[in-house]
């Protein structure tokens, strides 16, 4: 009778003990399954979705603070200067463009302020002559700081213009006006500012916490 060979089984593949493991492998070799997943996390999600969600913020909330001039667009929907007068201003009077911003900001709650009692005074037409006294109140505040705004956009476009034609004597107006400017906008700020205190006190607060803190601040900024 033929005989049939026996197959050699195929020998195992020896372990080297000598090779050095990574300390992320070591962990996730001791761990058990479910562990693996949690250390992983730990290690290499947590931190990339740290980045991914406060870089962007933390990096436009302290640019400015850190020294570095990069100016970056941001609608000013009550600042009638175009977007190149805008980053001009940003450039060589930052004083006064910071000014501008809070601005902006200042007269969209008084906006928002105006439209609030003005639907309550609808709301309640028997009672509307409380809420149009109040209205108009707001609206005060809000022309006299639209007035001492208005003024300073006619010497920015001055400086502007005169920066393109002759840059020496464009950078010498700057020097003039800036601290003017940036008084005269300072001052028309805190008058209205003391006045919207008491709007800003009933807004919802900044949860606690870097990321919270982040993400509520571009919440706030861009939704």
């Amino acid at each position: 009778m033929l005989g049939f060979k026996k197959k050699k089984k195929k020998a195992e593949p020896e372990i080297d003990d000598a090779k050095e493991l990574d300390p992320l492998e070591e962990e996730l070799a001791k761990e058990p399954k479910k562990s693996k997943f949690k250390i992983l996390f730990l290690f290499i999600l947590l931190p990339a979705l740290l980045l991914a969600g406060g870089g962007f913020g933390y990096f436009y909330f302290t640019q400015r603070d850190s020294g570095e001039k990069v100016y970056t667009a941001v609608q000013l929907d009550h600042v009638k200067l175009p977007e190149e007068m805008l980053k001009f201003t940003f450039n060589q009077m930052p004083d006064l463009y910071d000014s501008l911003v809070v601005y902006n900001a200042e007269v969209t709650i008084l906006d928002t302020e105006i439209q609030r009692i003005d639907a309550i005074g609808q709301q309640y037409p028997d009672q509307r002559k409380i809420a149009t006294k109040e209205k108009l109140a707001w609206e005060k505040t809000k022309k006299g700081l639209t007035k001492a705004f208005s003024k300073l956009e006619k010497p920015i476009k001055e400086s502007y213009v005169l920066y393109l034609v002759n840059e020496d004597q464009g950078l010498a107006r700057v020097e003039e006006k800036k601290s003017e400017l940036s008084s005269s906008a300072a001052t028309a700020l805190k008058s209205v500012q003391e006045q919207t205190k008491i709007i800003k006190e009933r807004a919802p607060k900044a949860p606690e916490g870097l990321v919270q803190g982040t993400l509520y601040k571009l919440k706030k900024k861009f939704l």
